[in-house]
């Protein structure tokens, strides 16, 4: 099967391991399977790629976060300064709805490359794709993204930490991943009240579907992992966060 397009075979060219072409997208894990939390097996559904964007995401991230899709997606492209023939990644991109919102801005001389671990969703991304669009997929885990360090400008993942099994070593993984100077925002959950009540809600959340954060425990992995200009805005029950790689000196 040939790939959608020039950003599918731009994104093979990226890739640190080989890769099969299913359905359109690079697939490097074949029949490995990531550990599935209750979150990740609704992902993997057939049924939930086909309402996701147009009626699923819109409502739950409203009552998720109080703003809007088209706001969440303005804010996005605000914390993440993509410039034009930027290389951009998307972690945990779904049906591929928050992986088109930054072709406009890169250009066709840049590159959008969305990467998820299930099937179903990188398929509907696909067919939601135009084919001549600077934008490819992969099928890889979020805790082994099959890139070389450095290897992009800005890094998005959005609504998803919250759902994997490892989500501070996915977000070691995508700080790895961050050339000098590129920035890095993530939308998830966040626990709110007293300290005492939310570290009781962050503790019983890990044998839930949905993972809650506290306010710091994001953070805390970026400010530890070196980045810089690290802020956090916390709105209903999420917060998002964003960093910077320092340059080169």
């Amino acid at each position: 099967m040939t790939l959608p397009g020039p950003g599918g075979r731009r994104t093979r060219d990226l890739l640190d391991r080989s890769a099969d072409v299913v359905d359109g997208y690079l697939d490097v894990m074949g029949d490995a399977l990531v550990p599935q939390t209750t979150g990740q097996r609704m992902m993997g559904s057939s049924v939930l790629p086909l309402i996701y964007e147009r009626l699923w995401r819109p409502v739950l991230f409203l009552g998720f976060t109080a703003r809007n899709t088209a706001q969440e997606d303005r804010r996005k492209l605000r914390l993440l300064d993509v410039r034009p023939g930027d290389t951009v990644l998307d972690v945990a991109c779904g049906p591929g709805n928050t992986t088109r919102t930054l072709v406009d801005v890169v250009g066709l001389d840049g590159l959008v490359v969305g990467v998820d671990s299930s099937a179903t969703m990188l398929a509907q991304a696909v067919r939601d794709t135009a084919p001549d669009s600077p934008v490819g997929y992969v099928r890889a885990d979020a805790v082994d993204l099959p890139f070389a360090d450095g290897t992009f400008d800005a890094i998005s993942c959005y609504g998803a930490l919250y759902l994997m099994d490892d989500p501070f070593g996915a977000l070691q993984e995508m700080v790895r991943l961050l050339a000098p100077g590129g920035r890095i925002a993530v939308l998830t959950t966040c626990a709110r009240g007293p300290a005492p009540v939310r570290r009781v809600g962050v503790t019983a959340s890990r044998w839930a579907p949905v993972r809650l954060f506290d306010v710091d425990d994001v953070t805390g992995v970026l400010r530890q992992a070196g980045l810089v200009e690290v802020t956090r805005d916390v709105s209903a029950v999420s917060q998002t966060v964003s960093g910077r790689r320092p340059d080169d000196r």
